[in-house]
């Protein structure tokens, strides 16, 4: 028994694995944008988080410390706080450097409790009431 090939029988075309590329190509390109949208979202959400840290490092500080006169204290620093050994060093989810602890970001205090923080990054600042802190607050420098 003598068994016929067919000329269509060998493979795809190229028409056919063209199609398939173009396919994936454009399903992969789908994938990536909504990848980069999840990681951008996420140095938002921690670079807030990074700001309610020093929001709850100030309130331990307020509470703690037997301040002498808390309506009279206007500010407390990053920088005070990290002295003190109320917050650790943190990094700047942008560019991935530690942002030093220093006078440029502090909260400020109102009737002895924390009413308002000014995070001061690389190339973003957050500065916010804390009852009002979000990721839209986030302006770049």
């Amino acid at each position: 028994m003598k068994k016929t090939r067919y000329f269509n029988e060998k493979g795809y075309s190229l028409v056919e694995v063209l199609a398939v590329i173009v396919i994936l190509g454009f399903i992969a390109s789908i994938g990536l944008l909504s990848i980069s949208n999840v990681i951008a979202n996420s140095k938002d959400k921690t670079f807030v988080n990074n700001a309610l840290a020093i929001i709850h490092a100030a309130d331990l500080y307020l509470h703690d410390e037997k301040v002498a006169d808390r309506n009279s204290l206007t500010q407390i620093t990053y920088e005070d706080l990290y002295n003190l050994n109320y917050i650790n060093e943190f990094h700047d989810p942008y560019t991935g450097e530690v942002i030093a602890p220093s006078a440029e970001t502090y909260v400020e205090v109102t009737d002895g409790k924390v009413t308002k923080v000014f995070l001061n990054g690389e190339n973003r600042n957050l500065y916010s009431e804390i009852d009002k802190i979000s990721v839209d607050l986030i302006n770049i420098k």
